[in-house]
């Protein structure tokens, strides 16, 4: 699932915690704002004019836009490790792959796990976590670069625990 549609099937609350939380660095909010202005066409001076409401709703619209992938999985990827960060640590320890906190240290392609290890990581994340915040989590991580990761993808795409509800009416 690309991370647009990922996007796609956050409510609104869930997209705008988390785009509050990718904003926490520095450089996010710059970038968020240049693809909500460039991506929708909206002159700068009417952005600036428009209400904090108008202008969550033209950022979510942004980042469920195909044209954002790039932009929705770096706010992705940000606001999930701002978020989730004890989560995404104990997930990579319980994998033994490299990390400092929350963050792969890998350089290049990380190797996938053997399917048995991988299948109790996840189903060890799924019951500390709840389903919703790992099938997040997890399906964002398997859109990383450097993730090839096809037993992990076989698992999102098999486990109904693991599918990620669309709760974008909400």
């Amino acid at each position: 699932m690309k991370p647009y549609e990922i996007f796609r099937r956050l409510s609104t609350a869930e997209a705008d915690a988390l785009v509050l939380s990718a904003c926490e660095d520095d450089e996010i909010p710059d970038k968020v704002a240049g693809s909500v202005l460039t991506l929708q066409r909206v002159p700068l001076k009417r952005f600036e004019r428009m209400t904090d409401e108008v202008r969550r709703a033209l950022v979510r619209k942004t980042l469920r836009d195909r044209r954002a992938e790039d932009l929705a999985l770096f706010v992705l990827s940000a606001g999930l490790v701002r978020e989730r960060g004890e989560m995404i640590e104990g997930f990579l320890s319980s994998l033994d792959l490299p990390h400092d906190g929350p963050n792969l240290t890998a350089d290049g392609p990380v190797a996938e796990p053997p399917r048995e290890r991988l299948v109790k990581a996840v189903a060890d994340l799924a019951g500390k976590h709840g389903a919703r915040d790992a099938a997040l989590f997890l399906h964002a991580f398997v859109e990383q670069p450097d993730v090839a990761w096809p037993v992990l993808a076989g698992l999102l795409d098999g486990d109904p625990k693991l599918a990620l509800e669309d709760r974008s009416a909400d």
